[in-house]
């Protein structure tokens, strides 16, 4: 094998590196999947984005009329019952607009049944004094609450906050679920949590995002992982044979057979 393969323009040669080679063995495939990932993703924020304008639309019915055996997520919803504001969770580090802040959750109990639902009223802003919450106005008595419902949706990192049982209320914490709920109020709790709307009593800085990022942007970072691919394809090629000096003798003599 010719050693310096540039030198002979005239046919295309390879001159392989056997390290160069491994690693782009290696970086390839990662490349190509996490293009295929962020196409998953754009996919999985399309469907997300479908319920929504579909549960969006319906008309807003009772608990009583739900169907559990379907997606309920962000179904629109009108439920009657009483908040408990004697044990009031303040969800940390939410900030909007720059500002940090809580969204407050609250237990309802509907009044046709035993079951809980947890209720986000929305936000609030932060004091700068860490040891000093905020103050809400309580919602008493039996209530009339209008909003959509939701769950937490999979993927995503839980940090631990450290709190394993709340002994002073109201009680800060770092992530809520239902699930979590069940476990700091020792009740059972609907498998959705009810965030309100702005118009509802009860209701405080509402309004939430559907998806942090939308399809358009995930597939825009798809063809960035491929396009990276195929710049590590063509620099792998060139670095490994004489591709650029047989291109430019092949255009050479193409221009020259012209004239």
């Amino acid at each position: 094998m010719n050693s310096e393969p540039h030198l002979n323009a005239e046919t295309f040669s390879w001159q392989p590196n056997a390290k160069l080679l491994s690693l782009v063995l290696l970086m390839m495939p990662l490349l190509i999947s996490l293009g295929y990932w962020q196409l998953d993703r754009a996919q999985e924020k399309r469907e997300i984005l479908a319920e929504f304008k579909a549960n969006q639309e319906s008309q807003p019915v009772a608990f009583e009329l739900l169907d559990p055996s379907v997606n309920l997520q962000y179904r629109q919803v009108q439920f009657v019952g009483e908040l408990d504001a004697s044990r009031r969770v303040l969800l940390d580090n939410r900030v909007r607009n720059g500002r940090p802040g809580y969204e407050i959750f609250e237990v309802l109990t509907i009044a046709s049944s035993e079951l809980k639902i947890l209720v986000n009223r929305g936000w609030v802003q932060a004091s700068l004094d860490r040891n000093q919450l905020p103050e809400i106005e309580s919602v008493n008595g039996k209530v009339l609450l209008r909003g959509s419902l939701y769950k937490v949706l999979r993927g995503g990192l839980q940090l631990d906050d450290g709190v394993r049982a709340v002994e002073n209320w109201p009680g800060r914490v770092g992530w809520i679920s239902t699930e979590r709920a069940a476990e700091i109020f020792a009740d059972e709790f609907f498998a959705y949590q009810l965030r309100l709307d702005s118009d509802s009593v009860g209701a405080l800085t509402t309004g939430w995002p559907t998806v942090s990022v939308q399809p358009e942007k995930h597939t825009a970072y798809a063809v960035q992982w491929f396009v990276m691919a195929l710049v590590l394809l063509l620099l792998t090629i060139n670095a490994n044979s004489n591709l650029k000096a047989w291109f430019k003798f092949k255009m050479s003599k193409t221009e020259s057979e012209a004239l």
